[in-house]
């Protein structure tokens, strides 16, 4: 089990935290993926509400889901 006491707490925040860039870590940030286009999705029809289950497996079976 891990135990933190306020003391360890207010020592932490007193340690200056070394800053690095990422050259100095090894990491390469050049960007590797192109966009090659940005497009907004397809507009959604409005829903329908069904009264009744039978109403409802109709309605799909006219559309061939069921």
């Amino acid at each position: 089990m891990f135990v933190v006491f306020a003391d360890d707490i207010k020592k932490a925040k007193k340690k200056p935290l070394a800053k690095k860039s990422a050259e100095e870590l090894g990491v390469d940030l050049t960007p590797r993926h192109e966009v090659l286009s940005v497009e907004d999705p397809p507009t959604r029809t409005a829903g329908q509400k069904m009264e009744t289950v039978e109403e409802l497996v109709t309605k799909l079976k006219e559309i061939g889901l069921v």
